[in-house]
């Protein structure tokens, strides 16, 4: 009998992660609940069961709690006056909401903490995911599977959960940023906005694929493309001038304390 899935909140990133694990991870429409305020394209061309509240936690074993952290402890109360509620495994990607706060509304519950980010939607994310008590070796592995759908996933204690926001969770805002920047001294020197915003993002979306499928330290791979005496160095040196690298971990460091802020 293949496990039910119950997604609570099904805007962009619900969405996304419910499309992934359909179109890409394999899972039935049928095995899959959905409960939300409104549904995406996407998702209404899918045949999965749109039903109650109370319905997708009677009938689901997995519940993906894909809402904002401001709705849920309002919605934790009202899983916990559900039939069966606490014979489930929750999966969270609620930020700032720790497994302990969780379960100390529902109870001895089996509560999977996880933080995706924003190119989930583009079916490239990354998600980190951390463990509460009583989660199996094979829960985690069926929650990582409906994730990898959209992404990769990348397993970390909770502990770490903060700082995993701060990189790979706020991280596509950083990135935006770069890549606005770049184009915005394409078009500076006479590139047109539209090739601008192809050659900036083409050039980081390549040099990430690259990092990553040859496992070459990014500084190693840096020194590649800087020729000795060449314009590549001429701009690293600037870059190191105007403390990118110092603004780059400043920046992580504020959003990190942020975060642990909000658990608390």
């Amino acid at each position: 009998m293949n496990s039910k899935i119950g997604f609570i909140g099904v805007g962009n990133m619900g969405s996304a992660i419910l499309c992934g694990a359909v179109c890409k991870a394999g899972f039935n429409e049928k095995d899959i609940y959905a409960h939300s305020l409104a549904f995406s394209d996407k998702v209404k061309e899918l045949n999965i069961n749109v039903t109650n509240l109370q319905d997708l936690v009677n009938k689901s074993d997995y519940i993906i709690l894909c809402v904002k952290p401001n709705g849920f402890e309002a919605l934790l109360h009202e899983i916990k006056s559900a039939d069966g509620y606490a014979d489930k495994v929750y999966v969270s990607i609620a930020a700032g909401v720790t497994i302990d706060y969780i379960r100390g509304i529902l109870g001895d519950v089996k509560v999977i903490r996880t933080m995706p980010n924003l190119a989930l939607q583009a079916g490239a994310g990354m998600t980190v995911i951390a463990t509460g008590d009583g989660v199996t070796e094979d829960e985690l592995a069926f929650a990582e599977r409906i994730f990898s759908g959209a992404g990769k996933t990348l397993r970390v204690p909770e502990k770490l959960i903060d700082p995993c926001t701060a990189v790979s969770g706020s991280g596509p805002a950083y990135v935006f940023m770069f890549i606005e920047a770049m184009a915005d001294a394409a078009v500076k020197h006479g590139i047109p906005r539209a090739d601008a915003y192809i050659l900036a993002s083409q050039t980081i979306m390549g040099s990430a694929l690259m990092q990553q499928e040859t496992g070459i330290h990014p500084a190693v791979l840096k020194d590649m493309v800087c020729s000795p005496g060449g314009t590549t160095i001429e701009a690293v040196a600037k870059l190191e001038e105007a403390g990118f690298r110092n603004a780059v971990i400043s920046a992580i460091d504020a959003c990190a304390d942020k975060a642990q802020k909000m658990n608390k």
